[in-house]
């Protein structure tokens, strides 16, 4: 199984579906934005994609992706899935069930742990939000969430198939809840009954710690309504929220280079 995903190119499929998503995603912020007229550094869109380009170079070298752990497993009858022999609807159910838990899991502890903090604060630090702000991550995360992603994947013997679907959701996801773009009140209600939408994802990037300390899906949002990290907040109150971290912006939000060393820095 490890070697058909490796010879027909599936591993590609997030890659692929990836661009054509952040060209329809970034037509729409210009099309309908959430937020007009605000102020910000001329330097943070390039930083944002600087940090996209750092972490693509990295994922290209090193083979950190979950598929491949959980192909890995499956050919060696692995995991609980593998041990339990799941039906074929019941591992695809808890793949996504189990995969999407482990994101949020580690993204809360990013919020909770100080060492965890110093890294993934780099990714709120930005003064505003669009797209772009999906690829701003400091590449020491993938440090942390790629070994971890691994481990839950073969311990749980995730299904390699649904896992690549999933996983070539969630990439275009970490563009779609950062952007700039408004959805009609209505709609967003209803979408983010199961999914993340940019509104719900936004509150997570208040500058205000009660309201950054919530909301950590990335694709699904019932895991912050189970464990009662869901906040929400109308579109008025959206149109006031001041994104970054606490009463001052970081002066070095915008420098690519200070940001690569701020976790350095307490």
């Amino acid at each position: 199984m490890l070697s058909r995903f490796l010879e027909d190119g599936a591993l590609w499929l997030p890659f692929l579906l990836f661009w054509p998503v952040l060209i329809m995603i970034a037509a729409a912020e210009m099309w309908r934005p959430l937020y007009v007229g605000r102020k910000e550094p001329k330097s943070r869109i390039p930083v944002n994609v600087g940090f996209g380009l750092i972490n693509a170079g990295i994922a290209a070298l090193l083979p950190l992706s979950t598929v491949l752990s959980a192909a890995w497993a499956a050919d060696r009858g692995i995991g609980l899935l593998h041990l339990v022999g799941a039906p074929v609807i019941a591992a695809a159910a808890a793949t996504v069930a189990v995969r999407s838990l482990a994101t949020y899991a580690i993204h809360r502890a990013s919020h909770a742990l100080p060492l965890f903090w110093r890294i993934h604060r780099v990714h709120h630090v930005d003064t505003a939000l669009d797209l772009s702000t999906g690829l701003r991550n400091h590449p020491l995360e993938l440090a942390i969430v790629a070994p971890w992603l691994a481990a839950v994947t073969i311990a749980f013997g995730l299904d390699p198939g649904t896992l690549m679907v999933y996983e070539a959701i969630a990439l275009p996801f970490a563009l779609w809840s950062h952007a700039n773009l408004r959805l009609r009140p209505g709609l967003d209600c209803k979408l983010r009954l199961l999914l993340v939408t940019p509104a719900m994802h936004h509150v997570h990037h208040s500058a205000r710690r009660a309201e950054t300390d919530s909301n950590y899906g990335d694709v699904l949002s019932v895991w912050d309504r189970l464990f009662g990290s869901y906040r929400a907040l109308d579109e008025p109150a959206l149109q006031e929220i001041r994104f970054g971290l606490g009463d001052d912006h970081d002066p070095h939000a915008a420098s690519l280079a200070a940001q690569m060393l701020a976790p350095l820095r307490r």
